[in-house]
């Protein structure tokens, strides 16, 4: 079996190859044959081929003949099509290039600090990035889950009601995202924290 496909910077460079191909076909029959509640043994016997054979084309590592093929698609009362692997969603995969990011200032005044937000579905990681004297914001609250996490540098993530926290690089801070929070640069340094959360700010 070749090698897998090569892939660039930007994303894969080349249709799907043999190797990709015969473990999306293997994936297929498996999770046929479970639906159909069958044994390895059970379907190898219905499609006339060996279970070794056939172990070795559901773990990817033997490609089927189309003949094969329809054997087993037989066997399961199946189409053939349906042991073919579907063409990766290229929605599925987002990339955000540090290259492309653009900053923005977290609010309007001439001393705050900059953040950029990547949006995947229903979450969101919002980067900031904070240099002394800068402010980080206002009070922030969702409907969903955040996560605090310290890249570098030193911040106080203050929760309403419930006290401040001391956070350095390194450092994470998980809570449900009605309790309202802001944070605060310490030291004398910069800082970077990244903050995901889920639903709607």
């Amino acid at each position: 079996m070749s090698s897998p496909a090569r892939t660039s910077a930007d994303g894969p460079s080349a249709a799907p190859d043999e190797t990709q191909i015969g473990v999306g076909i293997g994936r297929q029959v498996r999770q046929a044959r479970t639906e159909k509640k069958l044994s390895m043994r059970a379907l190898a016997s219905a499609a006339e081929i060996s279970q070794p054979f056939l172990s070795q084309i559901e773990s990817g590592q033997t490609m089927p003949s189309l003949l094969t093929l329809y054997r087993i698609a037989n066997a399961l009362d199946i189409s053939p099509s349906a042991l073919l692997p579907a063409d990766p969603d290229p929605e599925v995969v987002h990339v955000s290039r540090a290259a492309d990011a653009t900053w923005v200032p977290v609010s309007e005044a001439s001393d705050t600090a900059h953040t950029r937000v990547i949006h995947a579905g229903e979450t969101s990681l919002q980067e900031y990035a904070i240099r002394p004297g800068e402010q980080v914001g206002d009070w922030f609250e969702t409907d969903g889950e955040v996560i605090h996490y310290v890249i570098e540098g030193a911040i106080a993530l203050e929760i309403e009601g419930l006290g401040i926290w001391e956070l350095g690089a390194g450092d994470a801070v998980a809570h449900p995202g009605a309790l309202r929070n802001r944070r605060h640069l310490r030291g004398d340094g910069s800082a970077r924290v990244a903050f995901v959360y889920t639903g709607g700010a």
